[in-house]
C-alpha cells in the first residue's frame, strides 16, 4: 500500500486521534493529513513528480516527516540524510547520483548550489533565495487524486550504517518499507492504542521503518528530535509511550542515567536493535519488569530474527529466530557451503523484506546474494532449535596466532563491568600477526579491571591491560622473581611454607555451613 494512503485512510477511520507528536505539537490524523496534502501542492508547484530524484537534507523534523509521506504520494525518489553530516561529507555523496530537488535549511542550500547544479531549491527556513517550504498562502484545499506511484519503483535511497567501510547507498520500494513496517506490526503485536517512540534518525533505514510503524498500525508517533537519556524518559511519561525501538548504545546510555529506569513502564515493550546487548544488560533491564525484545537484522534486509527475552531466558546468549515463515536462515562457510547446525561460518538470510538494489554498484549487488540468500557478512551459527547465536563481524576478526579472536567477546567482557558502557576493540596488524588494541573512556579506566593480575589494578594507566602472549606484564615479571625467591629459600622451608597457609586458611572456613572441604587436616607427610 501507497505510504500516503495509509495516513488518508487513518484520517477517515479516527480522524481526532493523535497521529504524530514532536515537541509541543500534536497533530490529529485529520490535521496530519491536511499538512502532507499541502506539502505535496507546494511540492507540485515547484514541479516536483514521479521522475524526480529529491535529496531530503533534515533531521527529526515536521517538515522532514511531511516531506517523506508527500514524495510518497508523488512517487519521487528520495535520498535522505542527516543536516549534522560535514558539507564535504555531503558533496561526496551526490557526485554519482543525479538530484534534480534540494529540501533542507537555507545555509546547506546556500552552501550546495555552488557545488550541485539543482533544479529547484525548497527552504525549510525562510530565505530570500529559494522557495519557502511552509508558503501555503496560495495553495487551495482541492481534492487530491488516488496516488499513481508505482509501489515498486525506486523510493528511498538510504545509507547502510557502515559498519564494514564506506556507507552504500540502499534502495527501497514503498512496497518494501510497508511490508517492513506491516512485519513488525504483527511481530511486536502493535496495535493502535499504542504510543511508539521514534529516537533514531529518520534518514536510517530503522529509522524509516520506526516512522511508518506507528501508521500502518493506526497507532501514535512520538518523534524525539534528538535522542538524549533525560529526554526520552521524560516523553515516555509525559505522553504515556507503550513502545520503543532502541539501538543497543541508546540503552547503555539509559542504565548509566541516574533515573535508569526507575518507575519505568512500556506496557507493550523496549526493542533492542543494532548491535547485541551483553547478558548482564539484558537482566538488569528485565529485572526491572520490563517486556525486553531483541532483533537481529541488516539495514538490506530488516529484522530477520527476534527474541522475547523474558519468556525465553534460556537462550539469552541467542539473538532469537526466524519469526515468519517467509524468512530463512543459514549459515555459509567460506567455500560457500551451507553448514550443519552448530558450526560457524557466516549468517546469510532469504526474505520478501529485501532491498532492490546498491545505487551505481552493480557489482555490490550481485556479490551479496548466494542462491538468493542475502550475505550479511556476520559470523554466527543456528543451535539445533534455530536459535541464532550472532559472534560478530566477518570483517572484524582478528587474526592472532593463527586464531580467530572476535572484538565483540572482548568487549562484552568490558561491558559486563557495571562501570563501563562504551568499549571498542581493534586489531592492528604488525605483519599479519595482530595486535589486539582496546579503547576506553580514560576516566573510566581507574574503574576497570585487568583481565589479568595487575600490580597496580586501580590505576588510570590504559598500559595495565598490556600482555605478553596470554601473560600479563606484571605476571611475566613475577614468575622470575618467583624462581629467585624459590632458590633462596630452599624447597624445605617453601613446602612448610605453603603447608601453613593451607592449614590457616582451612581453620578460617571450617566452621562455615555452606563450605565442605575435602582436604585432610593431616598431612600425608607428617
Amino acid at each position: 500500500m501507497n505510504l500516503f494512503e495509509i495516513v488518508r485512510k487513518n484520517s477517515i477511520k479516527f480522524p481526532e486521534k493523535d497521529a504524530l507528536i514532536i515537541g509541543n505539537l500534536k497533530l490529529s490524523y485529520k490535521e496530519f493529513l491536511k499538512k502532507i496534502i499541502k506539502t505535496i501542492r507546494v511540492f507540485q508547484e515547484n514541479k516536483i513528480n514521479n521522475n524526480s530524484t529529491v535529496a531530503l537534507i533534515d533531521d527529526n523534523t515536521l517538515s522532514n516527516i511531511l516531506s517523506l509521506f508527500a514524495l510518497a504520494y508523488l512517487g519521487s525518489r528520495v535520498i535522505p540524510l542527516s543536516s549534522q553530516y560535514s558539507y564535504n561529507w555531503i558533496t561526496e555523496k551526490f557526485k554519482n547520483v543525479k538530484v534534480e530537488v534540494l529540501i533542507s535549511n537555507s545555509k546547506t542550500a546556500e552552501y550546495l548550489k555552488k557545488k550541485i547544479n539543482f533544479k529547484r531549491i525548497i527552504s525549510i527556513d525562510r530565505s530570500k533565495n529559494f522557495n519557502y517550504f511552509y508558503d501555503y498562502s496560495n495553495i487551495k484545499d482541492k481534492k487530491l487524486k488516488t496516488s499513481l506511484s508505482n509501489l515498486d519503483k525506486d523510493f528511498l535511497v538510504v545509507l547502510s550504517s557502515g559498519s564494514t567501510g564506506n556507507p552504500k547507498p540502499i534502495v527501497f520500494s514503498q512496497k518494501t518499507k510497508y511490508l517492513r513496517s506491516q512485519f513488525m506490526q504483527k511481530l511486536y503485536k502493535i496495535k493502535k492504542s499504542d504510543r511508539i517512540t521514534l529516537t533514531c534518525p529518520i534518514e536510517h533505514s530503522l529509522g524509516m521503518r520506526l516512522l511508518f510503524l506507528p501508521f500502518v498500525s493506526g497507532a501514535t508517533c512520538i518523534v524525539m528530535p534528538r535522542f538524549t537519556p533525560g529526554g526520552y524518559f521524560e516523553i515516555v511519561r509525559k505522553f504515556n509511550a507503550t513502545f520503543s525501538i532502541l539501538v543497543s548504545n541508546q540503552i547503555y546510555q539509559l542504565l548509566e542515567h541516574k533515573n535508569a529506569f526507575n518507575n519505568f513502564y512500556l506496557k507493550t515493550g523496549l526493542v533492542s536493535a543494532s548491535s547485541i546487548l551483553t547478558d548482564d544488560v539484558k537482566k538488569k533491564i528485565i529485572d526491572k519488569k520490563i517486556k525486553l525484545y531483541e532483533m537481529y537484522g541488516a539495514s538490506e534486509i530488516a529484522t530477520a530474527t527476534s527474541i522475547n527475552i523474558n519468556r525465553e531466558r534460556e537462550k539469552i546468549k541467542s539473538v532469537g529466530r526466524s519469526y515468519n515463515s517467509k524468512i530463512k536462515i543459514r549459515i555459509l562457510s567460506e567455500k560457500n557451503k551451507f553448514l550443519e547446525k552448530g558450526e560457524i561460518g557466516e549468517i546469510v538470510c532469504k526474505t520478501p523484506l529485501k532491498f532492490k538494489y546498491y545505487l551505481n554498484k552493480k557489482k555490490a549487488t550481485k556479490i551479496s546474494y548466494f542462491k538468493n540468500y542475502f550475505k550479511t557478512g556476520d559470523i554466527g551459527y543456528l543451535d539445533k532449535q534455530n536459535y541464532l547465536f550472532f559472534l560478530g563481524r566477518k570483517k572484524n576478526i582478528i587474526r592472532r596466532s593463527g586464531i580467530s579472536v572476535y572484538p565483540e567477546d572482548i568487549e562484552n567482557i568490558f561491558l559486563n563491568d557495571r562501570n563501563i558502557t562504551e568499549v571498542a576493540v581493534i586489531g592492528v596488524d604488525r605483519v599479519k600477526n595482530e595486535e589486539i588494541h582496546l579503547f576506553v573512556k580514560k576516566e573510566k579506566i581507574s574503574s576497570l579491571w585487568p583481565l589479568f593480575p595487575g600490580d597496580e589494578p586501580n590505576s588510570d594507566d590504559i598500559r595495565k591491560f598490556e600482555v605478553l602472549g596470554t601473560r600479563s606484564f606484571p605476571a611475566e615479571q613475577a614468575i622470575g622473581n618467583a624462581i629467585e625467591f624459590h632458590k633462596g629459600i630452599g624447597i624445605k622451608r617453601k613446602e612448610e611454607r605453603l603447608r601453613y597457609l593451607k592449614d590457616y586458611w582451612m581453620e578460617k572456613v571450617k566452621g562455615e555451613n555452606n563450605i565442605k572441604l575435602y582436604t585432610s587436616f593431616v598431612s600425608p607427610y607428617a
